[in-house]
């Protein structure tokens, strides 16, 4: 019997702690996550020889007044032509300026003080929001038998606890040491330093 498998992917998640990883073993120039074909294959490889691949769902947030962000979202523009690829990028609204800690200040703190560049400081908001709808919207509507989720967002618990009491699985991806909440939650796990030899090839 064949079982459905869609995959939901923090992207900031997944990549920030991705690289954590490669620097804490020393690696000096960049590792690339292999987003097209790789990463689903080797992850639903974990899941067993039934499960048949349902599409990867990546929600990104970008800052538009970034130039380097603007060079991201034409990656992620790109992604979202991988097959099975649906990509959501929200963009990050401006946060609330840092101010002086000190009563008799609280002045603005707009640029940084030994290069005088100004301080942009944004926030994401939606991504979150985005992931746990759509986890309900196609668990609801029996698109996934299963789902694998790359986050460590322990705000996620509730929303897998209650669509696993409806019969769905919802298995976590992600590194050792983080998101033990989720974890916990989920159905089942998978490490990506157990899977990152297949991932990555030596050389990279």
């Amino acid at each position: 019997m064949t079982m459905n498998v869609k995959i939901f992917i923090d992207f900031w998640n997944l990549q920030l702690s991705w690289n954590e990883y490669h620097k804490r073993l020393g690696t000096t120039s960049p590792v690339r996550i292999p987003w097209e074909n790789t990463l689903p294959q080797v992850l639903l490889s974990k899941i067993g020889t039934n499960a048949v691949y349902a599409g990867s769902h990546v929600y990104a947030s970008i800052n538009p007044r970034s130039p380097s962000d603007r060079k991201l979202n034409s990656f992620l523009q790109m992604m979202d032509l991988f097959p099975g690829y649906k990509v959501i990028v929200k963009e990050r609204k401006p946060a609330k300026p840092l101010r002086c800690t000190n009563e008799g200040c609280r002045k603005e703190i707009t640029h940084c003080p030994h290069c005088s560049k100004e301080l942009i400081r944004t926030v994401e908001k939606g991504v979150d929001t985005s992931i746990a709808i759509e986890l309900f919207h196609y668990a609801l509507d029996n698109v996934y038998d299963k789902a694998i989720l790359i986050s460590s967002d322990e705000d996620f618990v509730p929303a897998i606890e209650y669509i696993q009491r409806r019969g769905n699985h919802i298995i976590h991806a992600g590194f050792k040491n983080q998101g033990f909440a989720v974890k916990k939650a989920c159905w089942a796990h998978i490490n990506f330093e157990d899977i990152m030899s297949e991932l990555v090839a030596p050389n990279a």
